[in-house]
Parts: structure tokens; C-alpha cells; sequence
């Protein structure tokens, strides 16, 4: 078998580095309200302009980006929001879900929102519905990250793992202080896993966003190896000015009561 020169090697070593490159400028610019310059994509990423711009001619030639006439600011296509759908529609999650999350969005008057476990080491946002009495002003998916010592969803989903794992993916993350009332040290977060075991759902009350609280709840599948395990987790997002810590547990019954009843016709049963 003939082995690779150091050239091939170098090569591929640069073709993976400019993928995963092109995958953080995605990421960068999902995140702008009004389109990303060149000059703002390079310092956020700390590389040179020549290399970024490369990448942008890149993804625009495959249909991910564009870049406006106007204004000359880049911006994402619908391209990845399509496939996005296309991956929910082949799963039935967007079907079997959407009224579940819809009956607690109405009964809570709130912003209720639902995340999935992808693997073993990734929770994602995947759908939201808005409340009657939604006076959240936030794109249900304003970040893409999770904080999962900060958000009530990253919070219930740690709860279901074992320390060692939790902990594993806390460090690769790291532990945010995203508000005074984060909590950051390890007494305190797994104290919160405790407390989420013992009640069955999560609190988060501005420890992600100073005015805004959260409660979430994990939901449970038994997959086709009869274990179960955590695919996803409800959550019910309010503000502070108008609903107290107390008034936010008070909803976690009707949270939890909705979770079940997801997980009963959940479309996602096997091994992943």
C-alpha cells in the first residue's frame, strides 16, 4: 500500500481546519440581527481577512451565505434553516410535538420551548411556541449554546447524567457567570442537579439573562434496549417583573404533566 506523501497529509490536515472554520463562521454570523462585515468576522474569529474572505466566497458559492448588495454585509440563507426542517419532518418531531408544546404555551400564557439531546454530548433548541402573555422580547434561539450550569434547560438535562459525564461537558464548555446570581462553584451546581432529581424539573431565576426566569423539565423515552434515558427537555421562560420565583415553580406541575404526555408519543425510539 502506497503511503501518503507529507504533502497529502498537510493538505488534508488544511482541508479539516478550513471546514471547521467555515462551520464557526455560520455559527458567528447566525448570531447578528443585521449581517457581518469582513472586517468584524475576522477579528471575532482572529484571523486574517484574506483567509475569511475565502471561506465566505466558499459558502456562498454552496447556497449557506450571501452576501447583501447594499450594504455588502453577509448574511445566512435559508439553506441550513431547510435542512434544519428537513431533519425534524423525517423524525416526526415537529408533527407529534408542536400541539403538546402549543396546550402548555396556552395554559401558561408563556414562552415554552424544547430542546433535544443529540448523542450523548449535545442538547440542542428545536422548536418554540409563544403564550398568550408572552412579553419576552428574545429569538427563541438568540444562542445557539446552551449554558448548562445557567439555563433551567442545561440544568435538568446534567441532572439525568452520571457526575463524571456532567462534569466532562461542563468543563469542555466552561462554567459561565453570565449573571451575579450564576452559580459557579461545585457545591452549588450539584446541588442543583440534586434538587432537580428530588422535584422532577429545574429553575433558573437570572442566572442566564438579568429579567428573565425559567423552569424545565427532562423528558424520559424507554429506548429499544428497554433503558431510560433523557432525549429532551420542556422548558417555560417568563419575566421577572411580572412573575415571581414562586409564581414560576407554581407552573412546574403543568410543566411536568406536558412533558409526560410528550413523552408518550415521542417519534424518536432507538439507539443512537
Amino acid at each position: 500500500m502506497k503511503s501518503k506523501s507529507i504533502t497529502e497529509i498537510t493538505n488534508q490536515a488544511s482541508g479539516v481546519v478550513s471546514m471547521r472554520r467555515g462551520l464557526e463562521l455560520i455559527e458567528i454570523i447566525s448570531q447578528g440581527e443585521s449581517g457581518w462585515s469582513l472586517s468584524e468576522l475576522a477579528r471575532t474569529m482572529d484571523v486574517n481577512k484574506v483567509i475569511v474572505l475565502r471561506l465566505l466566497n466558499e459558502l456562498v458559492a454552496a447556497g449557506y451565505i450571501y452576501c447583501r448588495s447594499d450594504n455588502g454585509l453577509y448574511e445566512l440563507t435559508f439553506k441550513l434553516s431547510n435542512l434544519g426542517l428537513r431533519k425534524l419532518s423525517q423524525s416526526r418531531l415537529l408533527d407529534q410535538s408542536s400541539e403538546v408544546l402549543k396546550e402548555l404555551a396556552s395554559a401558561s400564557g408563556e414562552l415554552v420551548r424544547l430542546a433535544v439531546v443529540e448523542g450523548v454530548d449535545k442538547i440542542t433548541w428545536v422548536l418554540v411556541q409563544a403564550g398568550s402573555k408572552r412579553s419576552l422580547q428574545i429569538d427563541p434561539n438568540y444562542r445557539l449554546e446552551i449554558g448548562l450550569t445557567t439555563h433551567a434547560v442545561g440544568k435538568a438535562w446534567l441532572s439525568t447524567l452520571y457526575p463524571e459525564i456532567a462534569w466532562s461537558l461542563i468543563h469542555q464548555q466552561g462554567i459561565q457567570k453570565c449573571t451575579v446570581h450564576s452559580k459557579s462553584t461545585k457545591k452549588e451546581i450539584e446541588a442543583d442537579w440534586k434538587w432537580v432529581q428530588k422535584k422532577g424539573f429545574a429553575i433558573s431565576y437570572e442566572e442566564n439573562e438579568l429579567g428573565v426566569g425559567a423552569i424545565a423539565a427532562p423528558l424520559f423515552i424507554t429506548d429499544t434496549r428497554m433503558i431510560k434515558r433523557c432525549v429532551a427537555v420542556v422548558s417555560v421562560g417568563a419575566p421577572v417583573y411580572r412573575t415571581s420565583k414562586k409564581e414560576l415553580v407554581a407552573m412546574a406541575p403543568l410543566l411536568m404533566e406536558k412533558t409526560q404526555a410528550l413523552a408518550k408519543i415521542w417519534p424518536i425510539r432507538g439507539v443512537e
